[in-house]
């Protein structure tokens, strides 16, 4: 278990890490080629040299949103991890409260049919749309 941890958990700092790279080496190559344009004598020098740029840029923006990308997956699957032994407790929780209830047989094969169901679907999973309205709520 330390070493799914330390496996995500390093996955995200790196990703995290490269992302942060990736935006100064095209902010750099932005601002270099900014220069460039500025001291080359011709016009179409200068279109040359910024169009360069225009294109680091976008590359360096692309790069780095995939390095995001994947440290927030990385995150993902760190939270559920965490989340796992609270689900269990949660279901742990119910079985026991089941086991002390004065329920009839048929209440409680009915009742331990729908905890069986409930366990077998997993948690529900947040749809992408909720994490990207929740971040900006939290931004703004």
């Amino acid at each position: 278990m330390a070493l799914y941890h330390k496996i995500a958990t390093g996955q995200a700092k790196q990703s995290f890490r490269n992302a942060q790279v990736a935006m100064w080496l095209g902010f750099v190559l932005l601002a270099g080629f900014l220069v460039v344009a500025l001291k080359v004598s011709t016009t179409a020098g200068s279109i040359v040299a910024g169009g360069l740029g225009a294109v680091a840029a976008a590359l360096a923006g692309f790069v780095s949103r995939t390095f995001v990308r994947s440290q927030e997956a990385a995150a993902g699957h760190l939270r559920s991890y965490f989340d796992q032994p609270l689900e269990l407790s949660r279901y742990l929780a119910a079985e026991r409260l089941i086991a002390d209830a004065q329920l009839s047989d048929e209440r409680r094969a009915e009742i331990l049919a729908d905890l069986v169901h409930a366990i077998v679907a997993g948690p529900p999973q947040p749809v992408a749309g909720d994490d990207a309205a929740a971040s900006s709520q939290r931004a703004g």
